[in-house]
């Protein structure tokens, strides 16, 4: 049986320390509370070039989102989403010690994860997690969890898709535990998993007859 044997959780955001701890990789997580969006334009505008949030991001909450909302401006200041989908996670690897050590980020809302040894490294240090989005075709289930667009910011500079945008979620989800507060990595588990019996599958096959130049065909090679 597998060792994963996830629980399910409804939390408020804010997270507390102790919401943190009791999550584990393979749970689900239904999040509800203020959380604010970041991917390439805020990361870069706000952790590289240096430019202050126009909000107290770490009295607001601890909870990032991953993503570039489906969302238009209905009136002035006023905005609808229809769709909320995550980017993938791993693309953001190097923002993460900044991010959650000069704000305070507990919780990172991704697509996929990021590696294991991030995890290790960075967000067991800053006790955080990295939840996951659950495969594709659910930005308008994500989207619906959205009670109220709060704000949003640096449109002007950076477009309305990558503007830091603060969202008032009620219960978003699913969302997988992916890597937890003592550095395990969901993904890696199973992938762990999968490569202990990839050997088998190879076992009686002959060669292909016909082969790409550099193809392999060696399950040690093809690990997931």
């Amino acid at each position: 049986m597998s060792q994963y044997q996830g629980r399910e959780w409804h939390l408020d955001c804010p997270l507390t320390g102790e919401d943190i701890d009791q999550l584990n990789v393979g749970d689900l997580v239904y999040l509800s509370g203020p959380v604010f969006t970041a991917r390439d334009g805020v990361y870069k505008h706000m952790l590289v070039e240096g430019h202050a949030p126009p909000i107290d991001l770490l009295a607001l909450t601890n909870v990032t989102f991953q993503s570039a909302p489906a969302g238009v401006e209905v009136s002035p200041g006023k905005y609808h989403v229809s769709s909320l989908q995550a980017t993938a996670g791993f693309r953001y690897a190097q923002y993460m010690p900044q991010l959650l050590e000069e704000f305070g980020v507990k919780v990172v809302v991704g697509k996929a994860g990021m590696s294991e040894e991030v995890y290790r490294d960075v967000f067991q240090k800053h006790g955080a997690v990295c939840l996951t989005t659950m495969g594709y075709g659910l930005g308008a289930i994500y989207g619906s969890a959205i009670k109220d667009v709060l704000g949003v910011y640096w449109v002007e500079e950076l477009g309305i898709s990558e503007a830091l945008w603060i969202l008032e979620l009620e219960r978003l989800g699913p969302l997988l535990v992916e890597g937890d507060v003592r550095g395990n990595s969901f993904f890696a588990g199973a992938n762990e998993e999968i490569n202990r019996n990839l050997g088998s599958l190879y076992e009686g096959l002959k060669p292909p007859v016909y082969g790409r130049l550099g193809e392999e065909h060696k399950p040690e090679i093809e690990l997931f």
